[in-house]
């Protein structure tokens, strides 16, 4: 078996009232009016390389193996102003 490693760095803008809090089990999310927001990894297949290639993750069996071949997940938040 290999280990593939993805790293995945996301610059949003985000309004002055989303805010990042810790929830009981200690995960740090956003809150957006009410609503918990995490940020997971989701796979996405084509069957196509070409520039009109559709992604998507509707292939839900595809999608299902690759998330059970995830091992380890680090997600950190920060807002700077």
């Amino acid at each position: 078996m290999k280990k593939l490693s993805v790293r995945i760095y996301a610059e949003l803008e985000v309004p002055d009232d989303w805010e990042i809090i810790e929830v009981d089990d200690g995960v740090q999310v956003l809150k957006i009016d009410g609503t918990y927001v995490d940020f997971d990894i989701a796979p996405l297949a084509s069957q196509s390389t070409g520039p009109e290639a559709t992604w998507s993750d509707e292939d839900e069996e595809l999608t299902a193996a690759v998330l059970d071949a995830v091992i380890g997940l680090e997600t950190e938040l920060t807002i700077e102003a």
